[in-house]
């Protein structure tokens, strides 16, 4: 599982709120705008470096003409753009639902799209059912979204950069918040992304991770970046929220989100 291109340096460089992580075209089947669009909105707020992140799955076929179209814009782009793609984490393994092939790929943001359990992506409302039933206690399920996520990093395959999107976006959907979480339940994930360079994504669109969370990831040593999780090229690059939530998470200052 490797892509044709391997990038010289770790996302996002310098200053985070002028990289954009998390973007899409309509590529994506809820994007509404053109590669070229997007990039042209991106360069209009100020963007140093746009991801494009379209969503694949396993068996996803249209990564060779996705790859070319970001070829043909990032050419005039008045900016760095970045040929990445957004998958979900399947299970506390790690497993990442790409396909087996990335031509042109640079890029992966891992996705809480679905609670990943031992055997598998469980729908928000499964898990809330085995929260209220008392199969699984919160403590654990936390455990084990952080454990995936952890090990989905490490997955990633070689010869690209990564982020973890949206860190806990699926919480709230089966009954869960993050009050639970702390530094030593975030070790893991930490341990990875240190490794692997990887950054964790504020995300404007869903507001996650809180403010406490990232606070404890950025002393922690994780690099925190900025995503818009634009699916409409006039989002790109605007994130009111996400700059607040860096300015509380990269100071001593006590903040909450």
């Amino acid at each position: 599982m490797t892509g044709e291109a391997v990038r010289d340096r770790p996302l996002p460089d310098g200053d985070p709120l002028r990289t954009d992580l998390h973007t899409h075209t309509d590529f994506s089947s809820d994007g509404h705008d053109s590669p070229g669009a997007v990039v042209a909105a991106a360069a209009d707020a100020g963007l140093r470096t746009l991801v494009l992140t379209d969503h694949v799955r396993a068996d996803t076929a249209h990564l060779p003409a996705y790859a070319e179209a970001v070829r043909a814009v990032r050419a005039a782009a008045p900016l760095e753009v970045v040929c990445g793609v957004e998958a979900k984490i399947l299970d506390t393994g790690g497993r990442i639902d790409l396909p087996a092939d990335l031509p042109g790929i640079e890029h992966v943001a891992l996705a809480d799209h679905r609670f990943p359990l031992p055997d598998g992506p469980a729908h928000p409302d499964t898990v809330r059912a085995l929260l209220d039933e008392g199969r699984l206690a919160p403590d654990e399920a936390l455990r084990l979204l952080v454990l995936a996520t952890a090990r989905a990093v490490e997955r990633v395959p070689a010869g690209l950069t990564a982020h973890v999107a949206h860190l806990f976006s699926v919480l709230p959907k089966a009954g869960l918040d993050e009050e639970g979480v702390d530094a030593a339940l975030l070790e893991p994930l930490v341990r990875a992304c240190r490794e692997r360079d990887a950054a964790v994504e504020l995300n404007e669109k869903w507001r996650c991770p809180s403010v406490r969370t990232a606070r404890l990831l950025h002393r922690a040593g994780v690099r925190l970046g900025a995503g818009s999780d634009a699916h409409r090229a006039r989002d790109a690059g605007r994130f009111p929220w996400v700059a607040r939530a860096l300015a509380g998470a990269t100071t001593e200052e006590r903040c909450t989100s």
